[in-house]
């Protein structure tokens, strides 16, 4: 009797458990956009200080002018330099891609040592990855 009790219970637990479990939100993530382009903003500025270009460099679409008009002006005085994802229409014209900017924030990326998504730092030898001895060190040579 007692291990039809135990059996009934523990059912009952597993039951509860797995229905929490199916009822739990997915995580939430960025649905793709094919509007939205994220890189680093670069700005060229003339003498007097005045913008005179902005492009986008997005490492998986190549780079972008950027139509400066006042979101574009703004998106270069607030994000120069800054990594951000930007949401727009794009023109071709000759050779150049020319993106209208409609909206932009920064963009966020994980800074651990270990987040494959961070920039190359060019101090640290080709092929060195942390947590390994430095070239020429450690035997790793002839391997």
């Amino acid at each position: 009797m007692k291990k039809s009790i135990m059996l009934v219970v523990l059912a009952a637990m597993v039951e509860f458990v797995l229905v929490g479990v199916s009822s739990a939100e997915e995580p939430k993530h960025p649905r793709f956009d094919p509007n939205t382009f994220v890189g680093k903003v670069i700005v060229t500025k003339d003498a007097n200080g005045v913008i005179t270009a902005v492009q986008l460099e997005s490492r998986k679409r190549g780079t972008y002018n950027i139509v400066l008009d006042a979101k574009g002006k703004e998106l270069a005085e607030k994000m120069a330099d800054k990594f951000v994802a930007v949401t727009g229409t794009v023109a071709t014209k000759g050779n150049a891609n020319w993106l209208t900017v409609e909206k932009y924030n920064e963009f966020q990326r994980p800074r651990g040592p270990g987040d494959p998504n961070r920039p190359h730092d060019p101090n640290r030898p080709h092929g060195h990855h942390p947590g390994s001895p430095p070239s020429g060190e450690g035997g790793g040579e002839g391997k």
